[in-house]
């Protein structure tokens, strides 16, 4: 049978963020043959095309709905499949799909590393963990499926699965927690992040600023601006360009400029302005101004947008700085996300090395055909 060793190193940077693991056992379901194996110390752990399958549907859902969200934040995954089918056909391309089979399978990957990883540190879920995952199952079918085992069993079978297969992927669900307290526990972690080394990616990285805008241009239908009209866009520049000497006459005076942005500014920020890093999505241009100025300089700069008249300022604590590309969160979280994921990916990858993918097996499993997941999404999030 023709296998291809697959080194997945570089989609772990990218998987790593979903929440999964599971207990340690000599091999996985194998209702059907195995999609993909780790082979490590002599001892072969196995996923089956069952797994691969429901992996698939699990990959296409997650995927839909991060596109539903980018065109209709905070849409509910209800309304998902009707706002979905809205989209041109040529939106699904071969692309997306190749994308989703990708996915599964480094998803799939990472967790017969972490098993093997949990193997070779002697790493078990305890007997509470277990009984925890035997209880979900049976409050999922006592209250979500009204005690109706044949229907939660039906469902399961849309995704290639039945309650065995899916009890033993909860299980590999939970192992992440083993190896990240393993890894990044406070006191007892092997690779803890300690905050030095946060505060010292957080110095490299980010800058803080604040602005006056003075608009120039309106947005339109299909995405562009458009200028305003030229006696009032001749207006609004020496409008700006005066507050702007006005601040540089001033010796850049803090106060001032602070006055400035509630009397002429179309963009009022926090007070203490915004935090980003070279990925937060702003204009090119602002970003590079931003990043090319000292701690308490001025400078001017336009974007499609408007005129920016841009002061930059000392950093805040990192733990106190909220992240605006995920709200919710301070920046030294997301630090710490990101230092876990390079630190994750490293230690699992001589487990990744030795994957094998089983091309002939999953030939047949195709994402555009897989089902979606929509209907039981919210239960399959409670860990």
């Amino acid at each position: 049978m023709f296998v291809r060793k697959n080194i997945i190193a570089v989609a772990l940077l990218f998987t790593v963020i979903f929440s999964f693991a599971g207990v340690l056992t000599s091999c996985g379901p194998r209702q059907g043959p195995p999609a993909i194996s780790i082979e490590f110390n002599g001892v072969t752990t196995s996923f089956s095309t069952n797994m691969y399958a429901y992996f698939l549907s699990y990959s296409k859902t997650r995927d839909l709905i991060g596109i539903a969200n980018m065109f209709a934040p905070g849409i509910e995954v209800a309304q998902v499949p009707q706002f979905l089918n809205m989209m041109p056909p040529e939106f699904w391309s071969d692309e997306f799909y190749a994308t989703v089979e990708a996915q599964a399978q480094s998803y799939m990957a990472q967790m017969l590393a972490i098993a093997a990883f949990c193997r070779e540190h002697n790493l078990t879920l305890s007997q509470e963990r277990l009984t925890a995952i035997d209880e979900y199952i049976r409050l999922l079918i006592h209250e979500v499926f009204g005690r109706n085992r044949a229907q939660f069993e039906a469902t399961l079978a849309r995704f290639g699965i039945d309650e065995r297969i899916f009890r033993e992927i909860r299980r590999y669900e939970h192992m992440t927690g083993l190896v990240r307290s393993f890894l990044f526990d406070p006191v007892t972690g092997t690779r803890r992040v300690e905050y030095e080394d946060i505060l010292f990616a957080y110095e490299a990285t980010f800058a803080r600023f604040n602005h006056i805008v003075i608009t120039t241009s309106v947005p339109t239908e299909d995405g562009e601006f458009e200028d305003l009209p030229a006696d009032e866009l001749a207006e609004r520049r020496l409008t700006a360009q005066d507050v702007y000497n006005r601040i540089i006459a001033s010796g850049n005076d803090a106060e001032l400029f602070e006055a400035l942005i509630n009397n002429y500014s179309d963009d009022i920020l926090p007070p203490d302005g915004v935090t980003i890093s070279e990925m937060s999505g702003l204009q090119a241009i602002l970003t590079d101004t931003i990043f090319d100025m000292e701690i308490g300089d001025v400078r001017m700069v336009e974007s499609d947008w408007g005129i920016h008249i841009m002061r930059r300022y000392d950093l805040l604590p990192p733990e106190l700085t909220p992240d605006i590309t995920s709200p919710g969160n301070s920046v030294a979280d997301t630090i710490t996300t990101t230092f876990h994921a390079i630190i994750l990916a490293e230690e699992l990858a001589p487990f990744i090395q030795n994957v094998t993918i089983h091309e002939e097996e999953i030939r047949s499993f195709r994402a555009r055909t897989s089902d979606t997941m929509f209907d039981i999404w919210s239960w399959l999030q409670v860990r």
